[in-house]
């Protein structure tokens, strides 16, 4: 996917670019995607994964937008993530992220964080 650049009046820039100002990512939510303009329009469908379906040590993937750089020079730049399920919960998920990232991202590989079904891409067929 092509880099996305903020756009210079901050009210015409996708939803999604608040929680990277806030939060530095966001988790590409299944739910959202249904919105109009909400996401670019070159994402793919995803078929998603029940909470149901996941127990320990599965893996699954999801797909983050990070912003990259600082002011007028911030961007954005997505790519899909891995994880290991540490604990499975009636809402959401715990994963441990297997995804090798780099060291500007505010993620870490190893780190866990908290993922809700409708931002679950795949599961990950093991053998």
């Amino acid at each position: 996917m092509p880099i996305i650049n903020f756009p210079k009046n901050p009210s015409q820039e996708p939803p999604f670019f608040q929680d990277i100002r806030e939060d530095g990512y966001h988790i590409y939510n299944l739910n959202n995607a249904k919105k109009p303009k909400y996401y670019p329009p070159e994402l793919p469908k995803y078929p998603g994964v029940a909470l149901k379906d996941l127990k320990e040590e599965d893996i699954f993937t999801i797909r983050l937008f990070f912003g990259i750089g600082k002011g007028k020079n911030m961007r954005v730049e997505s790519g899909y993530i891995d994880l290991q399920v540490e604990f499975v919960d009636k809402n959401s998920v715990i994963g441990a992220i297997l995804t090798e990232l780099p060291d500007q991202f505010v993620l870490k590989t190893g780190e866990s964080i908290e993922i809700f079904q409708e931002e679950i891409l795949y599961k990950v067929e093991q053998e």
